[in-house]
């Protein structure tokens, strides 16, 4: 039995930071974390983009997010990924940095930023390395909490336009399944209650939109 320290890695987070950190050498669990996005010994880090901080702060969640992560786990970081110029061109920058003064001085967390994936596997390995050169047994002194099927699904329904928690069991519960929810039609949708006509028309316009990758906008550039 492998009883090598190891780094757990949430299964929702991209495959190349955990590309990057196996090329380092550092031993990785993909499992389905609860709260957070990645372990490194007693740390617990919530990874956000740019884009992930600002829909948190508007939808009311950012705060109520690091609050489980820094009751789960003994050490809690979270690490904000992207261009920081980009928040400029958001209707509210001073959201941002109201939010960043919060977390660092009434709710006592460290915020590191990263400019990209890379530079995330970079802060992740170097983290590691100090902890493991610590001496301290990896596997924490708590239980990590790791989502059951049940919490997964709604995890991923609540990644829907304006579906939060009580909303994301109803649909869950209306149509049986995440699959059915995503091919339910707008007049499904609105046979749930509390749905709305504007929500459903922001669900259905978020599944029907075709992808834009970033090389296709790079090509017609």
């Amino acid at each position: 039995m492998d009883s090598s320290p190891k780094l757990y890695v949430d299964v929702h987070e991209p495959r190349g930071i955990e590309d990057r950190l196996r090329e380092a050498g550092i031993p990785l669990l993909r499992k389905a974390i609860a709260p957070g996005d990645y372990i490194v010994g007693e740390v617990g880090v919530e990874r956000k983009t740019i884009g992930d901080f600002f829909s948190s702060i508007m939808k009311k969640r950012l705060f109520e997010q690091i609050t489980r992560l820094r009751e789960t786990y003994p050490k809690a970081l979270l690490l904000v990924e992207g261009d920081l110029a980009r928040i400029e061109h958001y209707a509210n920058p001073k959201a941002f940095w109201g939010a960043f003064i919060s977390l660092h001085l009434e709710e006592g967390i460290p915020v590191l930023f990263s400019p990209d994936e890379n530079h995330t596997a970079l802060i992740l390995e170097t983290l590691y390395r100090r902890q493991e050169r610590t001496g301290r047994e990896f596997g924490l002194r708590h239980k990590p909490k790791f989502m059951s099927v049940r919490q997964q699904q709604e995890f991923v329904v609540q990644g829907l336009p304006n579906i939060g928690d009580t909303l994301s069991r109803a649909l869950l519960e209306r149509f049986g399944s995440v699959r059915k929810i995503m091919a339910a039609s707008e007049t499904d949708l609105l046979r749930v209650p509390k749905i709305g006509e504007v929500r459903a028309a922001l669900i259905v316009e978020l599944l029907d939109t075709p992808y834009e990758s970033k090389q296709g906008r790079l090509k017609e550039e």
